[in-house]
Parts: structure tokens; sequence; C-alpha cells
């Protein structure tokens, strides 16, 4: 999302509002949701879930969540929101620990493949016996993304000469010498 796009966005959302329920905000899983970030996007999660308002309705059953809501959120718009990469990223495994969203599909990080999650339930239950601890799931790594350990230098060039000596040493092995 470039910054252009980015102001426009403001400029439209300052009439919206945003409906959280009472149950969420008095629900043991909100009170222990320690980290600040966590706390900002899970409301602009909120913001960003699509609601069809049936008027001819009163009470819960007037707002109705469309696409069983999804909702996409790019690290590049929470940069733009303030957050750093790490940022939320632990904002988000709170979130997901916590049963306030779920991964529906990690993105590759490649323009036009976003993560999507979705609203879960399962906050509601969180404190009993009835919740389900999961773990945060990993994404899967395309290419050369994949995680590496990370060697110290010194332990690399070790690595590196031993390497080396070993295919100069093959090389020589398999070259037929006549003397």
């Amino acid at each position: 999302m470039r910054q252009e796009k980015w102001n426009e966005y403001l400029q439209r959302s300052k009439t919206w509002s945003i409906r959280m329920g009472y149950d969420l905000l008095h629900s043991k899983a909100y009170r222990d949701l320690k980290y600040g970030p966590a706390i900002k996007c899970l409301n602009w999660f909120y913001e960003k879930v699509k609601v069809k308002v049936d008027k001819h309705k009163r009470g819960k059953k007037r707002y109705q969540v469309i696409d069983g809501g999804q909702m996409y959120f790019t690290y590049e718009e929470a940069r733009l929101r303030g957050l750093s990469q790490n940022q939320f990223s632990r904002a988000l495994k709170e979130l997901y620990k916590l049963g306030f969203i779920d991964v529906e599909h990690f993105g590759s990080g490649l323009h036009g493949d976003p993560s999507v999650f979705i609203w879960s339930k399962r906050w509601r239950d969180y404190g009993t016996p009835q919740f389900t601890n999961q773990e945060f799931p990993n994404s899967v790594a395309y290419g050369y993304r994949g995680k590496q350990k990370k060697l110290p230098k010194s332990i690399l060039r070790r690595k590196m000469k031993r390497d080396l000596l070993k295919r100069i040493e093959e090389s020589y092995l398999t070259k037929d010498l006549d003397y």
C-alpha cells in the first residue's frame, strides 16, 4: 500500500465506527492482552470486518458479519500504522494464542498474496478447560526464505575451508594422472 492510498484510506475511514461487544471487552482473554500493539491490532482487525446492517432487526441480529469474518492485514499496512515487523508479528501471535484470530492463509510476502485472517470464537472459552491452546502455525517458506540456523562467522569460515579442501581433494582424486 503506497502512502497516497494510505492517506485516502484514512480520509474514508474517519466516519466509520467500530462495534465491539460487551462480552469481548470484559472477557478474560481481553484482560490478558498485555502487549500494547496487540490491543491496537485487535481494534484494527475490528475495523476491517465487513458487516451488513439489517435495519429491520434489533440487537445482535442487526449486524451480520460478511465473508465469515475474513480480513487482510499486511505487514506494509502495519508499518504505515506505526508498527515494526517484530511488533506486528508478536501482536499476531498473541492474538492467535488468546483465540481472537485464526490464520486461514499465509501470504508469501509477494505482491498480491497477503495473509488472510478470520475471526475466531476461541477467546470465549479462554481460561476454561474447553479452551484449546494452539501453536501459531509456521508459514510455508518459498525459495530461499526458509529459516536457516545462523552460525558464528568463525564456524562458518572453518566449514568453508573444510568444504573447499574436500572439493579440491575430490577433484584431484577424480583426475587421471599419467606419470
